[in-house]
């Protein structure tokens, strides 16, 4: 039999049946779309509120300010002592809060020269640029250092690296002080070069520290750090990266740049204790790289080895991270 002959006899299948009435309902869905996306064009989200509690009044402006941020951040607050009058009073602190959630604290330094702001990058994104402006219109200060890591294994070297312990980076104006141009020559910092990217809240400090009207000279400081960073706009983990460590394993080889140990990097750093070293890897020679820092810069709020483990500039990060973990062990139960 010829099938072909009768087969335009045949009802036509519903797939091969045209819809003027869909196409009119997938033209609606895209004007809809169309206009949702126009309205958030011109209705966007406001930035997040920043405020702060505390005797911000009794901080000093004008002066040299030192911003800790993340890990580094952390890690440096170790050996931070905050001031204390010597009747004994706890010196002004301001804490500052983003959306209602502390997200930093400002205290002055022992001697009051320098006021310090222990800052968390657990922050959306959209809260990043008004906190910095919030943060440097309070203090208005005269010269900006902001302390920030870098993670070593995704950063691209101009060069082939040659030193046993990882450079500390370094971003600073055309003209830097001339105590940055002698660490640069000396090779205690090197430039932080294209094509990396800063990206975060360390980022957004220099930005509007550069282009302050009131700030004579901002610094950005990048320590090495071997722990992986979290996703920039979260979710956050609710552990400290300075006690959080990679695992070690058969392959690695342990030294300050191994996975077993996560403070071995910065102790190589700031000389704050032996590391553990591979039989194949020399050690360093000379002064810490962090301690040439400290003394050309005139650090004199830093001490890792006088004041180690008695900084309690990230008390309050550490006591929202544990109140997470009790949360979401809780409610694993529920």
């Amino acid at each position: 039999m010829d099938f072909e002959s009768t087969a335009h006899l045949a009802p036509a299948p519903s797939y091969a049946l045209e819809s003027s009435e869909g196409e009119s309902d997938y033209e609606d869905e895209q004007s809809t779309s169309r206009v949702t996306a126009s309205q958030r064009r011109r209705s966007p989200n406001p930035d997040a509120t920043v405020t702060f509690t505390g005797a911000s009044e009794r901080l000093e402006k004008g002066g040299r300010v030192v911003f800790l941020v993340g890990e580094a951040g952390e890690r440096m607050a170790q050996g931070v002592q905050v001031d204390n009058s010597p009747s004994g009073e706890t010196s002004p602190s301001v804490s500052v809060l983003v959306v209602g959630q502390q997200a930093g604290l400002i205290q002055p330094s022992a001697d009051s020269t320098t006021s310090l702001v222990f800052l968390s990058t657990a922050l959306p994104l959209a809260a990043l640029y008004p906190l910095a402006v919030r943060v440097l219109e309070l203090l208005q200060p005269a010269t900006v250092t902001v302390i920030a890591s870098y993670h070593l294994p995704s950063y691209i070297p101009p060069a082939p690296v040659t030193s046993p312990i990882p450079p500390i980076l370094y971003l600073a104006p055309p003209a830097p002080p001339p105590a940055i141009e002698k660490l640069a020559k000396a090779g205690a910092i090197q430039p932080f070069t294209p094509p990396n990217l800063l990206h975060g809240l360390a980022a957004a400090l220099i930005s509007v520290s550069s282009i302050s009207a009131v700030s004579e000279s901002t610094l950005l400081l990048l320590v090495p750090t071997t722990t992986t960073p979290p996703p920039l706009n979260g979710p956050f983990p609710p552990t400290s990266p300075i006690s959080t460590s990679g695992g070690a394993s058969m392959y690695d080889a342990g030294g300050p740049t191994g996975l077993g140990d996560p403070g071995a990097l910065f102790r190589e750093l700031a000389g704050g204790g032996a590391t553990r070293r591979h039989p194949g890897v020399r050690a360093p020679t000379g002064t810490a790289p962090l301690q040439t820092i400290k003394d050309a810069l005139e650090w004199t709020w830093w001490d890792p080895v006088a004041n180690a483990g008695s900084g309690k500039g990230f008390e309050w990060l550490e006591r929202q991270r544990k109140e997470r973990r009790r949360s979401e062990m809780s409610s694993m139960f529920m």
